[in-house]
């Protein structure tokens, strides 16, 4: 389905509507089908495509409400983006492996009124690639701002450190929050993948040195960890800790803990919550005393672990991530080459010795000495940040652990992988370095033989779809590498 026919179903729409002086425009039409006339399905476009691909199919009498229709695609089900009734907008699910098209319609009473099957199957095409989302860039004149709108539309997020999706978005959209603290324009921005669109939440000299954020387990409250210039130990002067409310869209910041300077915040699922601070780049439990709300102050300063108890370093700017079930942390910084972890404990809620997971210290900013291998045989350049990606093939390990651990390397211009067994290999980007002697580009394609990044932060994953979402800052640019 080509651009021209999409405006033309919304001029169509639009006529409709416009004939009728009865017709309320704020009023969605969820017409049913009318029982008493047949349905009829003549056509669907385009004929091949992989996950997320614009399925347009085309009839008549099949209903405005697409509440009363069901559309699966090789067995899955397809969301259902719009209907008119002679037009239906859906898009391709993942794993719709055969490609046979079945739509079932009901009345307004939930009966089935048909239940049709196309002859002619999708070409349901199956791979792993590197893709661009989104990217507004001149490259004439090198522009690359920020702008909210639609994607379709020339909507920009050229810088991002930081993305989380939203866990429990209020209207079922997929949605991922990021932040960015280098670029101009420091803020908490939203990319609605269901409407394809990005909405800048706050933005500012408030949110200018908040490197990261992480959700509450309830999902209901963002923190904000701000390196807030207190270096010392016990200083207690500023907010070291910002919270936003769903309830209030995410819009507002207040204090939430004060302290020295911070840069992650891991919010465990018993609430317990430990969070990373400057001071001998140490893992803080943070103390709520017998306060029941906010804001906090952390006197205690309690460290779990520190970067000092591996090197001699007095500092750090460390980034902590929890694991989905809770089993333990992983900590990782922009100035070591190493990741490492700490087991939780869920009875005394603190955190137990820090141990290298993967990499080496000392191999920080070497991008020339990237190594895939196992545990300290591994060597990074600046892992930035990372996720745990859900991965149904370790349904038989006996730790029950079902989660790879997926990272950013900034320097290395590429994107990593560790299983629970601390495997490391990188899974795209540095690719064909025998074309012109460089990692660094901007090419989408196969993961590994095309595809290349410049200077990449900030990722997340999507279980439903098999989707990374990544953002490349030196390309300005937000990416996905997609499982089939």
């Amino acid at each position: 389905m080509n651009r021209h026919l999409i405006y033309a179903l919304a001029l169509c729409g639009m006529m409709v509507t416009g004939c009728s002086d009865t017709t309320d425009p704020t009023v969605w039409d969820t017409t049913p089908c009318d029982p008493s006339r047949p349905v009829e399905f003549t056509n669907f476009t385009p004929k091949e495509g992989g996950v997320r691909t614009r399925l347009f199919i085309t009839g008549s009498n099949f209903g405005k409400d697409e509440n009363k229709i069901t559309v699966t695609i090789g067995g899955q089900k397809a969301p259902i983006i719009s209907t008119n009734g002679s037009s239906m907008y859906c898009m391709l699910p993942p794993r719709a492996y055969s490609g046979i098209i079945n739509i079932i319609v009901k009345d307004k009473d939930d009966n089935v009124v048909t239940d049709y099957t196309f002859e002619e199957p999708f070409n349901y095409q199956s791979r792993t690639v590197v893709g661009t989302l989104l990217r507004k860039h001149d490259p004439e004149t090198g522009a690359h701002p920020f702008q909210d709108g639609s994607i379709d539309d020339g909507a920009g997020l050229p810088y991002s450190d930081w993305m989380i999706f939203d866990p429990k978005p209020d209207e079922g959209d997929k949605i991922i929050f990021t932040s960015n603290y280098d670029g101009g324009d420091a803020g908490l921005r939203a990319i609605n993948l269901t409407k394809r669109t990005i909405s800048t939440l706050y933005s500012g000299s408030r949110s200018a040195k908040m490197q990261s954020f992480e959700f509450s387990a309830d999902g209901d409250t963002l923190l904000f960890a701000d390196d807030n210039g207190k270096g010392t130990m016990g200083d207690v002067t500023m907010t070291n800790i910002w919270y936003a409310l769903r309830s209030e869209g995410f819009t507002k910041l207040r204090s939430y803990c004060y302290g020295p300077c911070a840069y992650a915040v891991a919010y465990m699922p018993d609430g317990t919550i430990f969070y990373t601070v400057y001071p001998n780049g140490s893992v803080l439990k943070m103390d709520r005393g017998n306060n029941a709300a906010p804001p906090f102050i952390d006197r205690k300063c309690e460290v779990m672990c520190s970067m000092n108890q591996v090197s001699a370093d007095k500092g750090r700017q460390i980034k902590i991530k929890a694991h989905p079930e809770g089993k333990y942390v992983l900590i990782f910084s922009i100035q070591t080459g190493a990741i490492y972890k700490c087991d939780f404990d869920p009875v005394q809620h603190r955190l137990g010795g820090i141990q290298l997971y993967a990499g080496d210290y000392g191999s920080s900013g070497n991008a020339n000495n990237v190594q895939e291998g196992v545990g300290a045989q591994a060597r990074f350049a600046r892992p930035w940040a990372g996720c745990f990606a859900y991965n149904p093939r370790y349904a038989n390990r006996p730790d029950g652990d079902m989660y790879d651990f997926v990272f950013m390397d900034q320097v290395a211009h590429c994107m990593w992988k560790i299983t629970p067994d601390q495997v490391c290999s990188i899974i795209a980007g540095r690719s064909n370095y025998t074309v012109d002697n460089s990692y660094v580009g901007y090419i989408d394609g196969d993961p590994l033989h095309e595809a290349r990044f410049n200077a990449p932060r900030g990722i997340t994953y999507d279980p439903e779809e098999e989707t990374y979402y990544l953002v490349d800052n030196g390309n300005h640019a937000i990416r996905y590498l997609r499982t089939e």
